[in-house]
Order: structure tokens, then C-alpha cells, then sequence
């Protein structure tokens, strides 16, 4: 999982904000008078990022692209399940000549390292992927800090909808089984829930449950293990 989904997205998505450091202005703005109207885009200054461990260097950086090219400086605390991956990343940014300060870890458990970041404040926003009840305590300790900006990603239950008209159940099922099980289903947007129509759900079930059970689970460094 990390040599073909965590790191290689994790390339493609810093890559992708990095196009973007230099295309970030505001706008003058034509006004009716003596006036002269125009939009600047300026750096919030010091934000926090606290990530979960399902996919532990791509969730870092989701974060640390669009704060890093629009000027801010990132504290990111990791899952406590895996901080190795990114204190490892935060060596790579020394070694690439990060300035110092700009990107730090804060290895720590959620309710110490987390809760001191949200309530800091000389943090001036903290973004946050994890479970809703986490969401909604980081969301109040924010705002009794110093109404800090938040933005929280929050886990769900993603659902696919199978209509009767599919030319490939097969496909279909396969699709669905990816769905929930890639990852062993620790996705923010796993398909957790199916709604198949009624004149096919009898065959979908009986093809679902054949698939699940073909499914080869163990040690996670095996390649044939799904």
C-alpha cells in the first residue's frame, strides 16, 4: 500500500501544488470613481495539521501542499499509530533546505499534542482528518481559543448506488469490493453501504459474498496479499 498508493500520490499531489506557488495574486478590480479596488492574498501564518494513520505520508500531504505554497508555516501532528513516515519526511525537508520553523512535527496523542495545538494562540488554523466526534472537539476547542479557522474531513458512510440496467455484474461487484475493502476499508470515502435494486439484488448479494470470500488476507508485506 504505501509503495503503490501512499507515496506515489503523495509525489503527484506535491507536485501538483507546487505548479501553484507562483499563480496565487489577487485581482484589481474595475470601480466608478476616483478609487483604486484591488484583492490581495496573504499567508494566514502558523497552521496545524492533525492526520490520522490510514495512509500516513499522503494525509500529510494534503495538508502540507496548499499551506506550503501559499506562504504559511505547518505543524503537523501525526497519528500516534505512525509517526515514523513523517518525522522521516520532516528529514527529507531539512536535507532539501527547508528554512527553519517552516515545517515542524509534533509527535504526541490527540487529547496533549492535539488539544495544545487547537488551543494555542499563536496558531491561526488547524485542519483535521479524522472521526467525527474528534472533529467536533477540535472544532469547540478551536473556537474557545481564539475562533481560530478550522476545516475538518471527516469520515462518512459513503454509499454505491447499482441500478438494474449494468452490463457487467462481474465489474460491477469487483468495483464494489474495492470499494470497501481497499486499504482493509480504513478510507475516509469507503463504499460502506450498497443500494442495489431489487431485480438484481438476490444474484448481487450471492456474487458479493463469492468475492469476499476469494479474498486473499495476510501478511500485508506479501504480494499476494489484496
Amino acid at each position: 500500500m504505501a509503495a503503490g498508493v501512499d507515496i506515489p500520490f503523495t509525489v503527484n499531489c506535491m507536485r501538483y501544488f507546487a505548479g501553484w506557488c507562483d499563480k496565487i495574486y489577487g485581482e484589481t478590480i474595475p470601480s466608478n470613481g476616483p478609487f483604486f479596488s484591488y484583492t490581495l492574498h496573504e499567508p494566514l501564518g502558523v497552521c496545524a495539521a492533525v492526520i490520522p494513520w490510514n495512509f500516513p505520508i499522503l494525509m500529510a500531504a494534503w495538508k502540507m501542499g496548499p499551506a506550503l505554497c501559499t506562504g504559511n508555516c505547518l505543524i503537523i501532528k501525526p497519528a500516534e499509530q505512525t509517526p515514523l513516515s513523517i518525522l522521516r519526511v520532516g528529514e527529507l525537508a531539512i536535507e532539501a533546505g527547508f528554512p527553519p520553523g517552516v515545517l515542524q512535527i509534533l509527535p504526541g496523542y490527540g487529547p496533549t499534542a492535539g488539544a495544545a495545538l487547537c488551543r494555542h494562540p499563536g496558531v491561526d488554523k488547524v485542519g483535521f482528518t479524522g472521526s467525527i466526534e474528534t472533529g467536533r472537539i477540535i472544532r469547540r476547542m478551536c473556537t474557545e481559543a481564539n475562533l481560530k479557522r478550522c476545516t475538518l474531513e471527516l469520515g462518512g458512510k459513503s454509499a454505491n448506488i447499482v441500478f438494474p440496467d449494468v452490463k457487467n455484474l462481474d465489474d460491477v461487484v469487483e468495483k464494489c469490493h474495492q470499494a470497501l475493502f481497499f486499504n482493509q476499508g480504513q478510507v475516509c470515502c469507503a463504499g460502506s453501504r450498497l443500494y442495489v435494486h431489487e431485480d438484481i439484488y438476490d444474484e448481487f448479494v450471492k456474487r458479493s459474498i463469492a468475492r469476499a470470500e476469494r479474498r486473499k488476507v495476510g501478511d500485508p508485506f506479501a504480494k499476494d496479499t489484496e
